[in-house]
């Protein structure tokens, strides 16, 4: 053991820093395998596709039942529940939901963490002879989401102690840090009870073989081969050799304690462990970052590339810094840039808060979204509403001009532009990032006498090639799942049914409005009314008009018979109140009409009726005035429906049909058209293009019509009708005084008083 295996703080320093994780579970760190049977290794993958996709749908379903929960609320009635079950609600989750100590609220939300835990499946270990033979099999058991071990078989148990270094975090400007990365090992040892067996997994090997550059050694694969040498060296009797220890910058072969009962092991990280350890690279393969951000969003180099920047001067640190400048610089995108933006309206204001975002390495979609822009500019500059925005960007420039070409160039471009200019300087630098199959297989070659026990790299993207050159090395390969495949024939469905599911919701709304009533209602000593539903496709018509200024639109809709079964008010000048008041009167004349009020109840009451709008009404050929909304309403469903003329004001423009010409339109300035086709009356869309062959305006009608209105109207008294002078009768004031010439005299047909002339005329 090292001499300062005792330091305090030592370990709780390690675990701040991200240098290493918490001693724990070899299963927490790594993903083991189930190793399949030999000869049944496609049984194995048959097995493990089957059992996700049942871990799939009961998360789906899971998820389901959730949802179903959540619309009872958190304190739903035993009548709610009632109905729920009706619906279609499972008895078994009601009676989990009273049994919950937390009612339905506790079990909606354990049924949602079930349904979000992360479906957690072993990788399906092959023979490493096995795994390239497979061939389809293999692809889908990785694009269902499970990941492939193949190789050699792990020699430890799931529950063996383990903890992850990361080695990148040990190296300074003055080479690796073995005494405090050995102190560190020594330490956690202790800190678990010294156990008979623990496993050091290995990480941040590549970034680390990076931050040595400046150690002289220009061979990646070389540099990564001495720290597993020293690693090795620290808990087998091994030593060091002096050529490595340079390359580690190290002062000759160091002297470090051997604890035999650590043993150095490599495999990737499990994709969900959660244990706040975060290497700069993941176990041998993985490829470090170049580039981090800091609390602040400021993008800035990861520590390991900035020791192997520094090592090389300052002409080629500030070549770093311009790289990282430009790289989130939102002129340099082509198509959408600062220019292009600000003639589609962005302020500078706005341009600043994108050149920020897409600087401190934001996606491109999510800088023009509306957290980052700010409903201010949105409404402001350019004249959006922000709620279509919150989280598209991709909306929000097509909205304002960008073509696809346009905003998929620009996003390639942003999409990882930092980390790409940092990339090309290192290169034009010396300061290569190695291929990563060659650097794995030269380190394995070069420090296989150091890698005695589990040795797993992931070679997710490599090549058939590669991984079998891996596996013929000794290697174990990990082969990860796949990124979720989405069947585009099934989200096409989906969505359509979706709009079909919002369409019947709308629908069912609408209906909702008018509430049923029961089907039949008993009066004390009276017969059961039933209610008269109407057809699902009914006639109609719909009339537009101004009453004192205020625009109504009365729809109607009507039985088979063609008298009237509902209609709908719609104003848009009104408050919502009225307008909501207006809309359940409707209603309530609606179910009335079904259920037999006759229509001429409802005029008698409404019309003349006296309140606010009332005046002048445009729009209407048979009213030009009315009391009220409900006045002019009821005087046109009595107009239209039952023949009341008497409440008609018929004007000049009136034609043979009763329908008029528009001349009291405010809208029109000619009177329209006379009709000449039975479309006119009959709506093509409502008979499905089927009109009735047997209603015709007959030409010769049509041309005494106009004649008669060219020509001006002259009144004539009928034959044998009195002629009736234009004076009232003196004594009882009516206009039917006759002459008498035989007698020189004026005779009053309703009183019978005779009168003369001298009389009325004076």
């Amino acid at each position: 053991m090292s001499q300062s295996a005792g330091k305090p703080g030592l370990l709780q320093a390690a675990l701040a820093d991200g240098r290493i994780s918490p001693v724990c579970r070899l299963d927490d760190l790594v993903a083991l395998p189930v190793m399949a049977p030999e000869g049944h290794e496609s049984d194995a993958i048959d097995l493990a596709v089957r059992k996700r996709e049942t871990m799939e749908l009961s998360k789906r379903t899971t998820l389901g039942m959730a949802d179903l929960v959540e619309q009872l609320g958190a304190r739903p009635r035993n009548a709610q529940i009632a109905e729920a079950m009706l619906a279609g609600l499972p008895q078994p989750l009601v009676e989990a939901g009273l049994q919950h100590e937390r009612g339905f609220a506790g079990l909606e939300q354990q049924l949602r963490e079930q349904a979000m835990t992360p479906l957690a499946q072993a990788p399906v270990g092959l023979s490493g002879e096995r795994v390239n033979s497979l061939g389809e099999p293999l692809s889908m058991c990785r694009r269902k989401g499970i990941s492939i071990w193949a190789g050699i078989a792990p020699e430890f148990g799931a529950s063996t102690p383990a903890v992850a270094i990361d080695l990148s975090a040990f190296t300074s400007e003055s080479g690796f840090e073995a005494q405090l990365a050995a102190d560190t090992l020594s330490s956690v040892y202790l800190s678990a009870g010294s156990p008979e067996q623990m496993v050091v997994l290995l990480h941040g090997v590549r970034a680390a073989a990076l931050a040595l550059e400046s150690q002289g050694e220009a061979d990646c694969a070389k540099r990564a081969a001495a720290l597993l040498a020293l690693m090795g060296a620290m808990t087998s009797s091994t030593s060091l050799t002096k050529a490595d220890a340079v390359r580690l910058g190290l002062p000759g072969a160091p002297d470090i304690s051997v604890n035999r009962n650590l043993i150095i092991a490599i495999a990737p990280l499990r994709p969900d462990a959660d244990l706040g350890f975060a290497p700069a690279s993941d176990g041998l393969d993985g490829a470090p970052a170049l580039t981090l951000s800091d609390e602040d969003g400021i993008t800035q180099l990861a520590p390991a590339a900035a020791l192997a920047v520094a090592a090389r001067g300052q002409e080629t640190v500030d070549q770093v810094q311009a790289a990282i400048d430009q790289g989130g610089n939102l002129d340099h995108l082509p198509e959408i840039n600062t220019e292009s933006l600000r003639l589609r309206g962005f302020s500078d204001e706005a341009i600043a808060r994108l050149r920020n975002a897409i600087a401190e390495g934001l996606p491109f979609s999510a800088a023009f979204s509306r957290w980052v822009l700010g409903d201010d500019v949105l409404t402001r500059d350019l004249k959006l509403t922000p709620e279509a925005f919150d989280t598209d960007g991709v909306a929000l420039l097509k909205a304002i001009g960008f073509s696809d070409g346009a905003i998929t160039a620009a996003e390639a471009a942003s999409d990882g532009a930092i980390e790409k200019a940092v990339l090309s300087v290192f290169e034009t630098a010396g300061l290569t990032i190695p291929d990563e199959p060659s650097f794995v297989l030269e380190t394995v070659r070069l420090a296989r006498k150091h890698l005695n026990s589990m040795l797993c790299v992931d070679a997710s993207l490599w090549t058939e090639e590669d991984v079998e050159r891996a596996i013929a090395a000794g290697m174990s390969v990990w082969l990860g799942a796949e990124p979720e495949h989405v069947d585009q024939r099934a989200e096409e469905r989906m969505s359509e049914i979706l709009a079909l599911a919002e369409d019947l919701a709308a629908e069912y709304e609408r209906e909702a409005t008018i509430p049923d009533l029961p089907a039949a209602t008993m009066g004390p000593g009276s017969a059961p009314v039933q209610r008269t539903r109407l057809p699902d496709r009914r006639k109609g018509y719909i009339q537009k008009a101004t009453v004192g200024g205020h625009k109504v639109y009365l729809h109607t809709g009507e039985f088979d018979d063609g008298s009237l079964g509902e209609i709908f008010i719609d104003m848009h000048k009104e408050g919502a109140a009225f307008r909501s008041l207006m809309n359940n009167f409707a209603i309530a004349v609606s179910l009335g009409l079904q259920y037999g009020v006759p229509l001429d109840e409802y005029v008698d009451a409404f019309v003349f009726t006296r309140f606010e709008p009332a005046g002048d009404v445009t729009g209407n050929d048979r009213i030009t005035k009315a009391t009220s909304i409900l006045d002019y309403i009821f005087r046109e469903l009595a107009i239209s429906y039952l023949a009341r003329e008497d409440l008609a004001e018929i004007g000049a423009d009136v034609s043979h049909d009763g329908l008029g010409r528009g001349l009291k339109d405010g809208t029109r300035e000619a009177p329209q058209p006379l009709p000449d086709e039975a479309v006119q009356f009959i709506s093509r869309g409502f008979s499905r293009g089927q009109l009735p062959d047997n209603i015709v305006i007959l030409d010769k009608k049509r041309a005494e019509r106009v004649e008669a209105a060219a020509q001006p109207e002259l009144l004539t008294p009928a034959e044998g009708d009195p002629d009736y002078l234009a004076q009232p009768c003196p004594n009882c004031a009516s206009f039917t005084l006759t002459t008498l010439p035989e007698e020189e005299a004026l005779h009053c047909e309703t009183c019978g008083e005779e009168t003369s002339p001298e009389s009325i005329f004076n």
